[in-house]
Parts: structure tokens; sequence; C-alpha cells
């Protein structure tokens, strides 16, 4: 299920009917189980440590305002957490000066963490978010390579909780605090090598069924999914790390912070920074002039900055299982390589073993290969990595996948407008994360009223 999905650079904004604020009646939890206690979350002394571009954005609001936006990416269980209601009905009662929760997901049937990283890429990358959750399963290795990915190229917090307990984890009752598809301790590992925020979900839900003498199915409402009592208990678990710990582990500057510019005498504005993405936060006047914008000393149109949309299988693609969709058996991610041209990209297989063509509408045929094999176009501009191509044994003669490769920078920014209209556009995204220079070159007569470059330095550079 998605919620949302389109990509943008600069100024420009998603799909209005797809970026919907949640707003949901509250709704009573079904599935509480018959005389037992009610849940109550409990937060432990560093909960809450790895979250304090969340808490400050919170607490204190966001300026100019925004929704607050959160991405959650997994499987059923991800999706069984909701849409965002819990959020927009919660927040604001322990965060005043919060800002709208805008709550977007994309999940799959019984999706791991291997395929996500596509997801990560083509999706929330693009949106730039400011929280991602992923509540799902698979290996640890995988759970890795997803949070590099997305502490690459983004300065969102991320959460991952432990897997409730399903039926399957019976015969672990009272041995392991493992799940048949979840290591526990590995995942625990994984999160604190990269100062992610782990929940102990696992352990809570343990406590409450032992405390009230339940059996393991008394929360879920099917022999793996939990039901929504339990899925109130997950969310509350997640809310109660939004807290003050003893100490955060990183300084909200390191990864998003304003800086003022310099002028030149030839009404040139510029500015040096460390980091992948740089916002303009300035105001109109009927005065205002237009500037054409220079990146690294060239301009914007010339940026080495990509967005890729999400890579889309035709509706008449084959589909094979229970409740099968064409997002759950598709590339999930591709991989820019050299020399890229922005253009649409169209994928077609040419047999049912997994041969496929690749072409671009400027580009042209562009290489042949197999989603069982890695894959690097005629031009080198596509990488395709089959371990990001999920269930590629069902995919038939004649499906088709395309996406699109945009530039991820303006060209011009005009403060032509209503006098004082605060505004803020993203001059440019996706650069490599280290020291670049922007300058805006005047390109018509007018003033340039700038509150302050914002910029966004996510804590990792891509191995």
């Amino acid at each position: 299920m998605l919620v949302g999905g389109s990509f943008h650079a600069g100024a420009q904004q998603a799909d209005p009917a797809k970026r919907s604020l949640v707003t949901d009646e509250p709704r009573v939890p079904k599935g509480k189980p018959e005389g037992a206690a009610d849940y109550v979350p409990q937060a432990a002394e560093m909960d809450g440590q790895h979250l304090a571009l969340t808490m400050q954005k919170l607490e204190n609001g966001i300026d100019p305002p925004r929704p607050f936006l959160i991405w959650a990416l997994g499987s059923s269980y991800t999706n069984m957490l909701g849409s965002g209601e819990f959020w927009q009905q919660e927040i604001p009662k322990h965060f005043p000066k919060a800002p709208p929760i805008e709550y977007r997901k994309m999940v799959g049937n019984s999706c791991p963490w291997q395929y996500l990283r596509g997801w990560a890429r083509h999706l929330v990358e693009p949106d730039q978010p400011d929280l991602v959750i992923t509540y799902t399963i698979g290996n640890p290795e995988d759970l890795e390579k997803l949070i590099i990915e997305i502490r690459s190229h983004t300065t969102a917090d991320i959460i991952v909780p432990s897997i409730h307990w399903r039926e399957r984890d019976q015969e672990l009752w009272g041995k392991s605090e493992n799940a048949a598809d979840q290591d526990v301790a590995k995942v625990r590992e994984v999160c604190k090598k990269y100062d992610v925020e782990f929940v102990e979900s696992r352990r809570d839900w343990a406590a409450y069924l032992k405390a009230n003498n339940l059996p393991i199915p008394a929360l879920l409402k099917d022999a793996v999914h939990q039901s929504d009592y339990g899925a109130q208990m997950i969310n509350g678990n997640i809310l109660a790390h939004l807290r003050h710990p003893a100490k955060f582990s990183y300084d909200p500057a390191s990864r998003e912070k304003r800086v003022q510019p310099g002028k030149a005498a030839d009404g040139s504005i510029s500015a040096t920074f460390t980091g992948n993405r740089i916002d303009l936060i300035g105001k109109k006047s009927p005065t205002g002039g237009s500037y054409k914008v220079m990146i690294d000393g060239k301009p914007a149109t010339q940026a080495q900055a990509w967005l890729m949309s999400y890579i889309q299988p035709d509706a008449k693609n084959a589909k094979e299982g229970k409740g099968a969709n064409g997002r759950d058996q598709s590339p999930h991610g591709v991989t820019l390589g050299t020399g890229v041209i922005p253009q649409e990209w169209t994928l077609v297989m040419t047999s049912d073993s997994g041969d496929y063509e690749l072409s671009g509408n400027i580009t042209g045929p562009d290489g042949k290969g197999n989603a069982f094999k890695p894959f690097t176009s005629t031009s080198g501009q596509i990488i395709i990595d089959p371990d990001v191509w999920r269930r590629a044994e069902r995919n038939r003669t004649g499906d088709r996948f395309t996406f699109s490769v945009r530039r991820a920078a303006v060209p011009e920014v005009s403060f032509q407008g209503a006098a004082g209209e605060r505004f803020v556009v993203r001059l440019v995204q996706m650069l490599t994360n280290q020291e670049h220079t922007i300058q805006l070159v005047p390109a018509t007569p007018g003033a340039a009223d700038i509150e302050a470059f914002e910029i966004f330095t996510p804590p990792m550079t891509q191995p």
C-alpha cells in the first residue's frame, strides 16, 4: 500500500491528492483481551537518545511552517500500524507546538529489509522525511544496508522496533528473545552501531502477556498479524521514545543548520557548505529579482544530483500468488552509474526466466540483462542489483516497468511576489555528501531577501 510516493526537486511539490494530512477521527482499538489491564508503555533512561532532531521539531515546531513527515517502510506488519491516525491523534497531546503530522508508507506482502533499500532510494530519499520507521523482519545484514542507504542521503531519524510475538514463535516462548525470523540481539547491535533508535517492543509485548496470563494469540488478529490493540501497543512503544533521555547521541546542528549567505559587489550571493542538500528561506517582494543557481561553479542544470521515481509495474503485468500485487514481484530499486541523462526508462521482460531489455526515451536501447544477475547498462547509466529485485521468478514475458530520472536542482529562483511573503525552495539535493559552493547570480534586476540558507548534512557518506 502506497501513501504519497511522488518525487520532487526544488520547490516542486508532490501531487496534493497524494500528500493529504491524516484527519481520521479517533477510533477505539479492537481486540483488547477481556479482563486484561490497560497496556502502559514504559521508557528507559536512554530511550530517545537517537531522536534529537525529531524532538527539536516536535517541541518547537518547524519554521517556516510545514508538516512533520514520517515515512514507514515494511511489510503487512507495518501496514497494520495504520496510516498515521495514531500520530495525528497523539502527537498534539504530548507536543502542543508540534507541526501537523504527514505520514506516508510503502509496504509489501511479507516484505523483508532486503527489498526496502530500493524503495528508500526511490521514494523516501526524494521526500527528505524527518523520521523513518521500519517494522518488519529479515536479515540484520540487510537492515544494515537499509540504514546506510537512508543515513547517507537524509538527515532523518530512524526507528526500528523488534517484531511482536506470533503463533510461529510459540516454541521459543520462555526460552529466547528471538523470533522464528528475527535475531533480536543482532538487530539491536546493528541499531546501536548506527545510532538508530531501537524499540524493545517484543520484550514489552511478552511482559504484558505474562503479567496478564495471556497466550500469544491474545494480541493477534490471525496467526501472525497484530490485532488493533496489539498495533496500538506497538505504536505506543514507539511514542514512548519521543522524550528527553539523559543525553542525546548527536547535536541536531550537526545534521541541519542555517547559515547566512555572503553578498558580493556584483550582487551575487553565495555560501560554502558541507552536505548534500541546501534550501533557501526568503521573502518575496514586488521589486524582487530572479537569480540563476550555480553549484560548485557550474549552472544547476549541470549538477550531478539526481532523483529517481518509483519503479512502476505495468497494470497488465503477470501476478502470481494469493493477494499478489505488481509491486511485490518487481525491481524495487536501481542505482545510477555514470554519464546520467535525465529521461524516462522502460524495462521489458523478454522471457519467463528473468531476461529483459532496458531502454531510455533519449538514450534508446541500453542493454540486455537478467534479473538474477548484476547488470550495468551499455551506456553505464543504470545499474541493477538482483538483491533488490523481488520475486523475479514470477515475472513473465511482456511484463513492463517504468521509472524516471530527473535532475535534483532548480536552475533559477525568483523573489518576485507579494511583499513579505515567506517561501522555501530546495535549491539542490542528492549531491555527494561533501563540501560544496552555492551561488545565486542576478538574472533580472531586483532584490533578493534571503533569511538564511538551510544546510542538510547526512551523518554518513555512501561507501
